[in-house]
């Protein structure tokens, strides 16, 4: 049956006509598709993440095709996992570079996976256990042990961080003690690689000032004749100690052993640990630091009424320079936070730990403040750590006439300067000398801090660095530099930003 438009023309029927449009529209579509079949994918795909550029070439498709998008339109595209080349690798692992000597080389310290047994990883790396330990402040249990001999160690540590079993490892690292020879000349040398058993070199002789002779004939009191010391009119000691003296407040030194009983240090000492080999041995350089913090014999200590927490984690010969280990300044640092030590001085320096760098950031959340020297390796040196740590204050050194001190370490991460050369200071056997470095400017600046905790005792590692910022005396070029930093302290000045105005300016 045919129908007759008003011009004439035959009409199909309606159903026949809208069944003829539909297979039209259909054929439309199917050469539509066809089409595009011809065409590269890669000129309407979107590259995974993608922003449409064209500078990332590699294509993933986004959405499955069954499920729908916004607005209920389809999508023909689908996202799939990139494959195992595309996947972050978790670095385990911390394999020291071909250069880089400043580690035990027979030692391994590393983490393990949860659930996973020590033993079993031990016997996969022909390893033996040394310690296990706890470390709350970097909140991980370390294992230490021993490689197999032959195997090295930067083989052992790449096979590592391809261990799921393994959470992280890296070297046992190896830390300096940053002063120069008591004769305030010369450069320390550096770090070492060193065994599990080092041989301890002969001792260096350094400067000794003149045996005790008596002040005058027929006096009971046997005293020294000392040079005086230019740290006392240069930091306005005289005026610093009628505000604050370190009452009551407790000062950690991670250091090497500390000679108890001298006369400067004697009563000081509130608690020790040994973290080596329990011997307690009293050495130069601890001695030296004890000294410049809590004097109260001949010498004048910045903060002569704190009380030192004393954590000895460094080694070796009765020399200004001796070797510390990453799990042995763990250990110590640990233990002086535990005996609630507010400030903290770490003189010595080395490579990057990041077991460390948790370790000090742990501290800093639980509001202790530590200190660290700026490195004795030069104007050239790269960073030196833990000074170059953000969660520590870094010091350099300056002389007698605000020079800095030729071997100190230059940087951004540079906070303050401190008088450390040529500083009077006392060492073992109730003997004196002069010492140089950025260690015992480091001491400086830890004591300063003492006294600063004794009025306000709130203070947090970032108010304590803006008050020795704020309170510091400009050296070198104008405002802060990576010479000496925001400048030479200058205790007085700091403590009235501490004390109330009517206390500050009597």
């Amino acid at each position: 049956m045919m129908w007759l438009s008003q011009e004439g023309q035959a009409m199909l029927p309606f159903p026949l006509v809208r069944r003829t449009f539909s297979v039209r529209r259909l054929a439309g579509v199917g050469l539509l598709a066809c089409a595009l079949a011809l065409v590269p994918g890669s000129a309407f795909a979107q590259p995974a993440g993608g922003t449409g550029d064209g500078r990332d070439k590699r294509i993933a498709p986004t959405a499955s095709p069954q499920q729908p998008t916004a607005g209920n339109t389809p999508s023909r595209s689908m996202r799939v996992p990139p494959g195992s080349w595309l996947q972050p690798r978790t670095q385990r692992s911390i394999v020291p570079a071909l250069e880089e000597t400043r580690f035990v080389p027979d030692e391994v310290l590393f983490e393990l996976a949860p659930n996973v047994e020590a033993e079993a990883v031990l016997r996969r790396y022909g390893a033996t256990l040394i310690a296990r330990q706890r470390f709350e402040l970097a909140g991980v249990t370390i294992i230490r042990a021993k490689i197999e001999a032959g195997r090295d160690l930067r083989a052992v540590l790449t096979e590592m961080a391809d261990d799921t079993s393994i959470a992280g490892a890296q070297p046992n690292f190896l830390f300096e003690l940053q002063q120069d020879s008591l004769s305030g000349t010369g450069t320390p040398a550096g770090p070492t690689t060193a065994s599990s058993d080092p041989s301890m070199p002969a001792p260096t002789p350094g400067l000794r000032l003149a045996d005790p002779a008596t002040a005058a004939r027929g006096s009971a009191a046997v005293r020294r004749i000392l040079p005086p010391q230019y740290v006392v009119d240069k930091l306005r000691l005289g005026e610093a100690r009628k505000l604050a003296q370190g009452r009551n407040i407790r000062v950690g030194l991670i250091d090497s052993g500390v000679d108890m009983e001298h006369p400067e240090i004697r009563g000081s000492v509130l608690g020790y640990l040994d973290a080596i080999d329990g011997l307690a041995t009293p050495h130069a350089h601890g001695t030296s630091m004890a000294t410049a913090i809590v004097a109260h014999g001949e010498l004048q200590g910045i903060a002569p009424a704190a009380r030192l927490i004393v954590a000895r984690a460094f080694g070796g010969p009765q020399a200004a320079s001796a070797n510390g280990k990453s799990f042995q300044i763990l250990t110590a640092l640990e233990w002086v936070v535990q005996q609630r030590a507010k400030v903290i001085n770490l003189s010595f320096a080395g490579p990057q730990d990041r077991l460390l760098s948790k370790a000090l950031s742990g501290a800093k959340e639980r509001g202790v403040i530590t200190v660290a020297a700026a490195g004795n390796g030069g104007a050239r040196s790269a960073p030196l750590y833990p000074g170059a740590d953000p969660s520590v204050i870094a010091v350099t050194a300056t002389d007698a006439e605000d020079k800095v001190f030729s071997d100190a370490n230059r940087g951004a991460y540079v906070a303050v300067a401190a008088p450390g050369v040529d500083v009077l200071t006392a060492e073992p056997g109730g003997r004196y000398a002069f010492t140089s470095g950025t260690s015992i400017a480091a001491a400086h600046v830890t004591a300063l801090i003492a006294l600063l905790l004794e009025k306000q005792p709130e203070l947090d590692a970032d108010s304590a660095r803006r008050v020795l910022a704020e309170s510091a005396i400009d050296l070198g070029s104008r405002g802060r530099d990576p010479v000496y930093g925001a400048g030479r302290i200058d205790p007085p000045a700091a403590l009235a930003r501490v004390l109330p105005v009517a206390t500050a300016r009597p």
